[in-house]
């Protein structure tokens, strides 16, 4: 872990320079301080030391974050004694090549390959203890049941993390945050905030501060250091929202002249429409308001997705958390960020399949793909 963190320091540049094709700069320079502090020995990961791999592990990991990805889903694993074979989404495998040439040099057993979809499924299917897959629903399903029985199977999929602006909540942090939290790694980003529920007795305050935190972000192409909201990276999932907004609830904030991006779009929707269960990867922002508590859990409870929740205020509802497995109160999920800490949630985000288990929720990968020695 030490070689490996030493080697991404003195190459801090170079893979700087290749993220930034996918991501702004400051997202680029966030990642890389995640991935740096995953790669310090501690107490989270101490663990390893007494753990065995299961075998050979197949990793499909997402476009976005390509690098703490990488970590979270292969080198992790590959720490915990695995051989791990990975195919990482095209769209940024360029940042991926470079970072796993590091973890070669440094003694790691993962390679990359660039295989078709299909047949790295069906190698995998052949040759697996274990496999990891981040992506679509669609694709987790046909794993699910195309693996053997006995290969471990963790699938990662969308997110659609909620924000709450209770009555007890500081309005203008609130509403500089959730635009904070909403463009981060230009809005495509499974712990981004894709909803926001507002009480009904702040709502028009919110919607102000809202309107007036939007307003200062800054666009601008992904190289340059002050800007906020880039160019897309999977740019096909805005068509559906922003090439007829009117279609969605009412427009507050529009993305642009034609949709065009990049830009912050915002809509008061109603908590069943698709724009607040359904969207995911786009600047897209719907607020949704609530009378009380009662009203508020409804809500939640809607929608096949359950990671994040953010509460504005000094505490929870009375009602808890309900499924929702990330949880920040008066901060942000990004605050609390951890490597070496289970992750995933409930619903169709997460499954977690192995001996005698088949759950959703969090799960550390690289224990889940290991056994004791």
């Amino acid at each position: 872990m030490v070689r490996l963190a030493e080697a991404v320091e003195a190459h801090r540049a170079e893979l700087t320079s290749a993220l930034v094709q996918v991501e702004t700069h400051r997202t680029a320079a966030t990642e890389l301080d995640w991935l740096l502090a995953g790669l310090i020995p501690g107490v989270n990961n101490a663990w390893l030391a007494q753990r065995r791999g299961i075998g050979t592990v197949f990793t499909a990991t997402p476009a976005t974050l390509p690098l703490y990805s990488m970590l979270l889903f292969a080198l992790a694993p590959a720490l915990a004694g695995n051989r791990v074979v990975v195919r990482a989404a095209s769209a940024s495998r360029d940042c991926v090549r470079l970072l796993l040439a590091l973890a070669v040099e440094a003694g790691l057993p993962v390679e990359l390959v660039e295989q078709p979809w299909a047949e790295f499924s069906a190698t995998a299917a052949g040759n697996a203890g274990g496999v990891v897959y981040c992506g679509s629903v669609g694709h987790a399903a046909e794993l699910d049941e195309a693996l053997p029985e006995h290969v471990r199977l963790i699938c990662q999929g969308p997110g659609v993390c909620a924000a709450v602006v209770t009555d007890a909540a500081d309005i203008p942090v609130a509403a500089r945050t959730v635009i904070a939290t909403r463009i981060f790694n230009n809005s495509q980003d499974c712990m981004a905030t894709e909803r926001v529920y507002v009480h009904r007795s702040v709502y028009g305050e919110f919607i102000d501060a809202l309107l007036t935190a939007a307003d200062t972000v800054k666009t601008g192409p992904n190289d340059d250091p002050t800007t906020q909201l880039g160019p897309l990276l999977i740019d096909g999932l805005a068509n559906r929202w922003l090439s007829n907004p009117t279609d969605h609830g009412t427009v507050l904030r529009s993305p642009g002249q034609d949709g065009a991006l990049p830009g912050l779009a915002i809509f008061e929707a109603d908590a069943d429409a698709p724009i607040v269960l359904e969207e995911k990867y786009c600047p897209v922002l719907p607020v949704v308001e609530y009378r009380d508590d009662h009203d508020l859990a409804a809500m939640l409870t809607l929608g096949d997705y359950a990671l994040g929740l953010t509460v504005f205020g000094p505490k929870l509802p009375r009602f808890g958390t309900l499924d929702f497995c990330h949880v920040a109160v008066d901060s942000t999920l990004y605050e609390h960020e951890d490597a070496w800490t289970p992750f995933g949630g409930h619903r169709r985000t997460t499954l977690v399949r192995g001996p005698g288990v088949r759950r959703t929720g969090p799960v550390l990968v690289p224990y889940a793909l290991s056994e004791p020695l």
